[in-house]
């Protein structure tokens, strides 16, 4: 890692003064705990994620966290990864041997597999939300960056050889519309090829490489994207295309794959009948459309400093009040906006008005509502925004109406009249 001071504070920094999470020794490294602060805006982004793919016609599955040996040793993990997953068990002496899931493909794989499919079914496109394990260097683990349980939003496209560029592309599509809705901005695309030096590394078919290097080379070509080219990092199945930031720190990591697999159709004998009535091995690529939730979480943090979009932000809206005799009417205030899904909350110490104002403002909160007797009484709040705009007398009504608009368009900037 850089030794040099950044410009800008980093995630970890950041996450524990806005307590959105924490470590503990006790429990382990690269074992982070998310607050309820930070479990909120993984929950945001993960429903944003979720929504998006159902809209674009994935199909949500639920697998196992756990599975037998026997799976992993089918997809080439338990030769080729099995320094990097937690096994449970000794192939000496058990007769069962269990390992947590690096990722989720095995498991849909056996899913496709659970009837007969036919060309005219495909593309079958499955996504998941998926708890991995993965058992990282003691060395390497950072933050959130780098740690040994992360949550992915995992897909595998099953498609024909014909429907392969098109797929491709429509996941391309899907990535640059999070990146842009999330506002990353710096980040740059890498075409991570295998070695064919180091054949060890990788599943054992040369020609199936070359032929998915091409294919790969050739989309990114027609795409326009610019990228680099990285030998010896492509997954052990196939080539990939990664997009790749850097922390504040300087170091780059990869935040989403997207990825074109020729090979492990044919280890699990995953087939369709084509239009020739001939049995055939599909093609698969394996995406992510945000990555690894904490790890986009991570960088999000550093880019915004903690002022997240108001859509984005744990908490969007903090009620303080001028005197303790306004909390019943702050509370009733809370619940309104609540029922409309907007994050709020009542701050309830007796402090000074200038005092909560601040400890709201220190907390990145977008919006903080003042509630006084006046206020009370003629049905408005007080309004001030991060940004130091004040606006009084806006109806409560009007109030809930353009934060909901806020909410619901992520594009827009907050601006209350």
């Amino acid at each position: 890692m850089n030794n040099a001071i950044p410009d800008k504070d980093d995630h970890i920094k950041l996450g524990h003064e806005l307590d959105l999470f924490v470590t503990d020794p006790v429990i382990g490294k690269g074992l982070p705990l998310l607050t309820p602060r930070g479990a909120t805006l993984k929950r945001v982004l993960t429903r944003f994620i979720e929504d998006e793919e159902l809209s674009r016609g994935y199909e949500f599955t639920a697998t196992p966290a756990i599975a037998s040996s026997d799976l992993y040793k089918m997809s080439g993990h338990w030769d080729l990864y099995k320094e990097s997953m937690f096994v449970i068990g000794d192939s000496d002496q058990d007769e069962t041997v269990l390992a947590l899931r690096p990722m989720t493909c095995p498991h849909q794989f056996m899913l496709y597999n659970r009837k007969i499919h036919t060309y005219r079914e495909l593309p079958v496109r499955y996504a998941e939300t998926s708890t991995l394990f993965r058992n990282e260097a003691s060395g390497s683990m950072h933050g959130l960056i780098r740690i040994r349980q992360f949550t992915l939003s995992e897909g595998h496209i099953i498609c024909r050889p014909d429907q392969l560029r098109s797929e491709f592309e429509q996941v391309l599509t899907l990535v640059q519309y999070v990146m842009k809705t999330l506002d990353l901005k710096e980040y740059t695309y890498r075409f991570s090829k295998w070695d064919p030096n180091s054949t060890g590394k990788y599943i054992d078919n040369p020609a199936a490489w070359e032929e998915s290097q091409a294919i790969l080379k050739s989309i990114l070509d027609q795409s326009g994207i610019p990228y680099t080219e990285a030998e010896g990092e492509a997954a052990f199945y196939g080539p990939k295309l990664d997009i790749q930031m850097k922390n504040v720190w300087g170091k780059e990591d990869t935040i989403i794959t997207i990825q074109i697999d020729y090979a492990l159709a044919k280890r699990f004998n995953m087939t369709y009948t084509d239009s020739d009535g001939e049995r055939k091995h599909p093609i698969i690529i394996h995406r992510s459309s945000i990555g690894c939730y904490e790890r986009t979480m991570a960088l999000l943090i550093e880019q915004y400093q903690g002022k997240f979009p108001f859509w984005l932000a744990p908490q969007q809206i903090e009620i303080v009040t001028i005197n303790d005799s306004c909390l019943d009417h702050a509370f009733e205030l809370k619940s309104k906006l609540n029922r409309v899904g907007l994050r709020s909350a009542v701050c309830e110490k007796s402090d000074t008005l200038k005092k909560k104002i601040r400890n709201a403002q220190m907390m990145k909160i977008p919006v903080i509502v003042t509630l006084g007797d006046k206020e009370i009484e003629s049905g408005t709040v007080s309004i001030r925004t991060l940004d130091g705009t004040v606006v009084h007398g806006v109806s409560v009504d009007s109030f809930i109406k353009q934060s909901e608009r806020f909410d619901r368009n992520r594009d827009l900037e907050i601006s209350f009249q």
